[in-house]
């Protein structure tokens, strides 16, 4: 090979050379920029990472301070229903002890009472609205807490104000009424006076003497049963909380309608077949409650009827219901929703207030009133009441 040849091999090797410089000054160059570029990208990303993290610590704090001011109760609960969070408010209402512990727990050391409404009563009369939602949050390690959150609340100003609004609708209702009320009493009145007078006659035969004592006492009776359904409807249903037994509730009903049975030769028959269940609130309002089921249902039938006391007990909701059942006409569909309501009758010498005392009565023991009727195969009206288990209601 001559000089010229190597030198002509020696300039492309030169070029060639140049050229791979020239590509990796190319390459250098964009790497470059893209290192710079993805560096501002990483600066960028890091600013507003950096941003959310403290838009996040500020929201945690206000959250942190919502949590604190808020009047209401914040429990967390675990997948357990073990107490692991809860805000001063809950702190306050449960005892800085209950963390850690079991709801249901610490439901029966704190509360005296809790209905299907979702409302927890204290020993000292407060009243908590709870309300519940499921909670599902994941961990630090990657799994999920399953729990819950349950918010609660004191809502006894909005019950004592209910309460306030149903005691001015009722004397409002019996101030409308006065003066049908007064035309029923002084009936009844008049016909007793009028029979007492006749007893004074020393003509009077033994036979009619007799005849006008029966219809003395019915009209006295007829008042007395008048004066006791307004003072209870009057007054709300319950005045004082005591333990009461079924199985006394229904002796003393046995004694006290012992003479309308009679009188009118009707039969009543008790079922109970859960002895020793008891329940908190006003023996003497339960037993009129129940006397005004029992006497609505002889009135209904008007002679020999047959009515039938059953206590059916509900374990599973710790309630039990007290029915009265008779086999008289039965109710319309239209009596069906209004037979609660106060003046409301479907006969000449009723007053409207019978069946409004046992609303009242079972509301303000935590329970209800209900009836179940259908037109020609009698009634059955109800008197639901919660339970009372080891000291407390359920």
């Amino acid at each position: 090979m001559d000089k010229a040849q190597e030198k002509a091999i020696e300039q492309k090797r030169l070029a060639e050379l140049e050229a791979a410089f020239e590509l990796f000054n190319q390459t250098s160059s964009q790497l470059t920029l893209a290192y710079e570029s993805l560096q501002n990208q990483v600066e960028d990303l890091q600013a507003k990472l950096d941003e959310s993290n403290r838009e996040k610590h500020r929201v945690g704090e206000r959250l942190e301070q919502l949590l604190n001011l808020l009047p209401a109760g914040v429990i967390v609960l675990d997948e357990y229903d073990a107490i692991i969070d809860m805000n001063p408010a809950a702190e306050l209402i449960l005892g800085a002890d209950a963390m850690g512990r079991n709801w249901e727990v610490v439901v029966r050391n704190v509360f005296l009472m809790a209905n299907d409404a979702g409302e927890l009563m204290t020993h000292n009369q407060m009243v908590y609205q709870l309300s519940q939602s499921p909670l599902s949050l994941s961990k630090e390690d990657g799994e999920r807490l399953n729990g819950k959150i349950l918010l609660i609340q004191d809502v006894t100003a909005a019950r004592d104000l209910q309460q306030h609004i149903s005691r001015h609708q009722r004397l409002s209702s019996m101030g409308e009424m006065a003066a049908s009320l007064a035309h029923q009493i002084r009936t009844p009145l008049a016909s007793a006076l009028l029979y007492v007078s006749q007893l004074s006659s020393p003509q009077l035969a033994e036979d009619k003497r007799d005849k006008f004592v029966d219809k003395s006492l019915t009209s006295l009776r007829h008042l007395e049963a008048l004066v006791k359904d307004m003072l209870q409807y009057a007054k709300g249903g319950k005045a004082k909380d005591q333990k009461v037994t079924i199985s006394g509730l229904l002796e003393a009903l046995k004694h006290s309608v012992e003479p309308k049975v009679n009188q009118s030769n009707s039969e009543i028959r008790f079922h109970e077949k859960s002895p020793g269940l008891v329940v908190l609130g006003d023996e003497d309002a339960l037993l009129t409650a129940l006397e005004n089921l029992v006497g609505n249902a002889i009135d209904i039938v008007s002679q020999q009827a047959k009515i039938d006391v059953f206590v059916l007990e509900e374990p599973q909701r710790n309630r039990v219901d007290i029915i009265v059942a008779d086999h008289g006409p039965g109710l319309s569909e239209e009596m069906n929703e209004k037979i609660f309501e106060p003046f409301f009758t479907s006969r000449a010498q009723g007053t409207g207030l019978g069946l409004a005392v046992v609303r009242a009565v079972a509301e303000a023991h935590g329970g209800e009133a209900w009836v179940k009727s259908i037109k020609g195969q009698g009634a059955r009206f109800g008197l639901r009441l919660p339970l009372l288990q080891n000291g407390e209601v359920t």
